[in-house]
């Protein structure tokens, strides 16, 4: 009989041994995972400095010193014009969000977002050769250096080109620093126009009135309108004349034509008086 319980004892004993072990495993397990999870997140955004795809790594510029993250095998990657790309459409210059974990001083990023840099303004000069843009806005001009592979997107999201960007239209410019110069990626402009003589200006409204062929329209002269005589964008509404051609830049907004642009094209012929009239 005691050498029964004795028997029974110690395998209850290895029983109640191999289950405490059992549970410390799972234990141990469940903590490492818990410790990878709970490694919170943070965020960091500045500009891209480089990019070695073939490694993973990305380096970003930071205010006392550069920032290098390890690009995870699950990091996504989002981008301006496409909300699913690859680390191959990450380059110097733009500037994105990084969502990262850092363990140990190694920074892990699990997504990379592309935030938009713009500015917009009055094209004063635009040089398709020497790819350059000059734009006038809030006191100032800026003029930036345009990429090889710039878009020009006009209204209704169609494809345009440099040429129909005219002195005087109000664009958008999307632009990135590679070399830390500010460089046009995309040129926006999506206004209507629309050509007519002129047959009434109030100066006290700022509003101006055109005919076609068809139809007149009236038009409201929003604040940053230019109005554009011999290439200048300078121009004054009282320098203009019953008559002229014009074309108009503008914007619809619920049944108000807005104008941002009016170009002088031609006047009329003044009529000669014949010789010996009164």
């Amino acid at each position: 009989m005691i050498i029964m319980k004795t028997k029974a004892l110690r395998t209850w004993t290895a029983v109640c041994v191999s289950a405490l072990t059992m549970a410390g495993a799972l234990t141990a397990s469940a903590a490492d995972d818990t410790d990878t999870n709970e490694i919170p997140h943070k965020s960091y955004t500045d500009t891209i400095v480089s990019v070695d795809a073939k490694e993973h790594v990305l380096v970003m510029a930071g205010f006392f010193a550069n920032k290098t993250f390890n690009l995870g095998d699950k990091c996504t990657y989002s981008f301006v014009d496409k909300n699913a790309g690859t680390i191959a459409d990450l380059h110097s210059g733009q500037r994105v969000e990084v969502l990262y974990q850092e363990a140990h001083d190694v920074l892990v990023a699990d997504s990379v977002t592309q935030e938009t840099m713009s500015c917009e303004g009055t094209v004063k000069a635009c040089d398709p050769a020497a790819r350059t843009i000059t734009l006038h806005g809030r006191g100032r001009d800026r003029t930036l250096p345009i990429a090889a592979d710039c878009k020009v997107m006009l209204r209704k999201d169609k494809l345009g080109s440099l040429a129909d960007i005219q002195t005087g239209n109000f664009v958008t410019v999307i632009y990135e620093t590679p070399d830390g110069k500010p460089t046009a990626q995309k040129i926006t402009q999506s206004s209507e126009t629309y050509t007519g003589s002129l047959t009434a200006i109030d100066l006290e409204t700022k509003t101006v009135k055109a005919k076609s062929m068809y139809d007149t329209k009236k038009f409201n002269l929003g604040d940053n309108c230019a109005i554009v005589i011999g290439g200048k964008i300078n121009g004054r509404l009282a320098d203009l004349k019953p008559n002229d051609k014009l074309i108009f830049s503008y914007d619809e907004i619920n049944g108000v034509n807005v104008a941002n642009r009016i170009a002088l094209l031609g006047r009329p012929q003044a009529t000669a008086t014949p010789q010996g009239s009164p």
